[in-house]
């Protein structure tokens, strides 16, 4: 795993400082494709106009589901501002978010948080056009 800056603090191969991200989309480690959260929305919406985000984590690669091992929450934010969240409990539930939402500001990108229990936290993104 490669360097993350947290504020200040250098994190070295510590999943749980700072947020992990992918470092090279074209040769994504296994562990980059198991926890990577995938945002799947329309390019371009409607300002005011609901729509629907899914968030899957484990699109590219299965991620586990065991007690041991499971993704705990998923948030969804428009750039910084907070739009929801789900809690998820290992094997009865699936590291999958879908959720109707409304833009009524300009925003450039839907960003997405996946924490897992063993892991860290790990952010996704995807482009936004929100128009009159």
């Amino acid at each position: 795993m490669s360097t993350q800056t947290a504020g200040t603090v250098e994190c070295r191969d510590d999943l749980f400082c700072g947020i992990n991200t992918v470092k090279d989309a074209a040769n994504m480690t296994e562990i980059e494709k198991k926890h990577l959260p995938i945002i799947i929305a329309p390019k371009s919406v409607r300002k005011g106009e609901c729509f629907e985000v899914t968030v899957e984590v484990g699109k590219i690669a299965e991620h586990p589901n065991v007690p041991g091992h499971y993704i705990e929450f998923i948030e969804l934010y428009a750039d910084h501002t907070y739009l929801a969240k789900i809690d998820l409990t290992a094997r009865i539930t699936c590291p999958i978010m879908k959720v109707c939402v409304s833009l009524e500001h300009i925003h450039e990108k839907l960003r997405t948080f996946a924490h897992c229990n063993l892991h860290g936290t790990w952010e996704g993104s995807a482009k936004i056009a929100v128009t009159a």
